[in-house]
């Protein structure tokens, strides 16, 4: 009896050392429409979330889809960033960002950004506060107009209007968009009054979308989103735009891109 506690012990700490180990997601965004295969797409958002789950700590960042960058599967040749899903699909892509930061990505996830339209419908919308003043249309069909400062309830059209805009401000701005969207859902479904949608959203994701995580090492995030925002930290790689054989491209700062290795270090 004695030898079996003691291997349950053993096991459970084993356990709890595993479950407490940092880790990388990385999201992907493609542009590929509902009726469009992803492959072939490019990848119009990356941000890559960092998991600390004994601090209860949670870090978010996200790569200007046009940073110039070596992409692995073209013999490294230097691109945006966002021809990598367009070359090699999900591993090129976890290549390229891996290489960016000098980091290990361990888990994915992979959707079509009418897949936020969906998911924000399903949970009845997340609260998010605008970061800019502009008007965003839906492929010509319907106009959205945001304030700085408000408060939003963004699902459907909406949401996807909030997420793709970029031509009024800047591409950071856009990237923040996201992040407060995709965590605006994160946080929806770790509330209590969030659960009665997980079955929707699971089945939905199951079928529409590309994810690889563990979804027993996925349950370490939930102490960070339950907790305090300043849980949820969230960095930029700042940089200067550069003509390139007339192309523009975004050129990363060597300093900020150093201090997002270290903070995004695995």
């Amino acid at each position: 009896m004695k030898k079996i506690f003691l291997i349950l012990g053993i096991f459970l700490i084993v356990f709890i050392v595993w479950l407490s180990i940092p880790f990388n997601i990385l999201v992907i965004g493609v542009d590929a429409y509902a009726n469009q295969p992803t492959e072939g797409s490019r990848s119009d958002g990356l941000i890559v979330i960092r998991v600390v789950p004994y601090l209860a700590q949670v870090k978010m960042i996200s790569i200007p889809r046009d940073t110039y960058a070596e992409i692995p599967c073209e013999n490294y040749k230097q691109d945006k960033i966002t021809h990598s899903h367009h070359f090699g699909g999900v591993q090129c892509t976890i290549d390229a960002v891996e290489n960016l930061l000098d980091t290990k990505i361990n888990y994915h996830v992979r959707f079509r950004f009418e897949d936020v339209m969906n998911i924000t419908t399903l949970i009845g919308g997340v609260d998010v506060v605008s970061n800019h003043t502009f008007n965003q249309d839906y492929f010509d069909q319907e106009v959205f107009h945001f304030n700085q400062g408000q408060v939003y309830n963004l699902q459907g059209r909406m949401a996807l209007a909030y997420t793709r805009h970029r031509k009024s401000d800047t591409a950071f701005k856009r990237d923040e968009r996201q992040r407060q969207v995709i965590q605006g859902i994160a946080k929806k479904l770790v509330a209590p009054s969030g659960w009665k949608y997980v079955p929707q959203v699971y089945n939905y994701s199951k079928q529409h979308m590309d994810i690889a995580v563990n979804p027993i090492k996925a349950l370490s995030v939930l102490p960070a989103f339950l907790m305090h925002q300043s849980n949820i930290n969230q960095y930029e790689i700042t940089g200067d735009g550069k003509m390139i054989n007339g192309i523009w491209y975004f050129m990363p700062d060597e300093a900020s891109l150093e201090q997002a290795r270290e903070e995004f270090k695995n």
